[in-house]
């Protein structure tokens, strides 16, 4: 609910209007779908943007810029709006007032003291609270979206390599053909299936025509060339077979883990799960649009 007020106070913004500043707009400024969206609502919304913000319009393209992000918000709410009936989804009256008690609590009011605050700044305390509602549906949304998205342990692991921390202890056992002819390859792929696990490797299995290395150290002190195979590679399974010089290779990797902290690791997967659930979002709020009958009636 932190974030709540600040979604507000950033997508709130413009100078306080007259009425004669809107005589040319039409009744109702947008269709979304088969809803309107009033005159008065944009009015009402776009006042409040300019009190919370104190922004001078005096500029015309300020002016215009606001105009125009005030409606798509509309816009957008009431695409929301129409989701969340079509889903039996709603947000009750109760809840958009337990989030304006945190709003008041986090901003250190008295009860009700939102709504004398608004007052003063001549805003509506209905235009408000739709704003509250729209922004608890998309909130809604999100966590609803958010159900699917997991984090794979090679995108975890791509994430650390491209943060700089290449520190993964590898436990690994490098097979290499003897020669490298039609029957070698097809020694190491029988070598592939017959394999058990890491604690079951003899040498019987492997002896007359590879010869074979145990790793269990750090990823970088490996060989460039296997460390690449071995980060492409998941933990308990092989490589697929490669040449290198005049031999065939393949690797399985028993273990491949992080070597930094649960913390920091947990840190790394609460930002790739975010990044992908914006995403998600984003393309869900993008399609939603995509599908809609929309009209905007103000030009500018």
């Amino acid at each position: 609910m932190r974030k709540l007020l600040s979604l507000f106070i950033v997508l709130l913004s413009s100078s306080i209007f007259t009425s004669s500043a809107y005589a040319g707009y039409p009744d109702i400024v947008a269709l979304v779908n088969d809803q309107p969206i009033t005159k008065y609502d944009f009015q009402s919304r776009r006042k409040m943007a300019i009190a919370l913000n104190n922004i001078d319009v005096s500029d015309p393209a300020v002016s215009r810029k606001l105009s125009r992000d005030i409606l798509n918000i509309l816009i957008d709410e009431a695409l929301l709006d129409q989701h969340m009936e079509k889903v039996s989804g709603k947000v009750t009256e109760q809840e958009v007032d337990d989030s304006i008690t945190v709003i008041e609590q986090r901003n250190k009011m008295p009860k009700n003291g939102l709504k004398m605050f608004l007052k003063s700044k001549g805003v509506e305390m209905s235009s408000f609270r739709k704003q509250v509602k729209g922004e608890l549906i998309k909130r809604n949304i999100v966590q609803a979206l958010s159900g699917g998205v997991s984090v794979s342990p090679m995108e975890l692991d791509v994430a650390l390599i491209h943060s700089g921390n290449q520190v993964f202890d590898v436990e690994a056992w490098v097979f290499t053909s003897k020669n490298h002819d039609e029957k070698a390859q097809k020694q190491m792929h029988g070598l592939q299936k017959r394999f058990k696990g890491c604690d079951k490797v003899e040498d019987a299995m492997y002896a007359e025509f590879a010869d074979a290395e145990k790793f269990d150290r750090k990823l970088h002190d490996l060989p460039v060339k296997t460390q690449a195979v071995v980060f492409d590679t998941k933990a308990s399974s092989f490589s697929n077979l490669y040449s290198e010089g005049d031999k065939f290779k393949t690797v399985f990797v028993c273990r491949k883990e992080s070597a930094v902290s649960s913390a920091d690791l947990n840190k790394i997967k609460s930002f790739l799960s975010n990044k992908k659930m914006s995403q998600k979002a984003a393309k869900f709020f993008k399609d939603l649009r995509a599908k809609a009958y929309i009209k905007n009636m103000i030009s500018g």
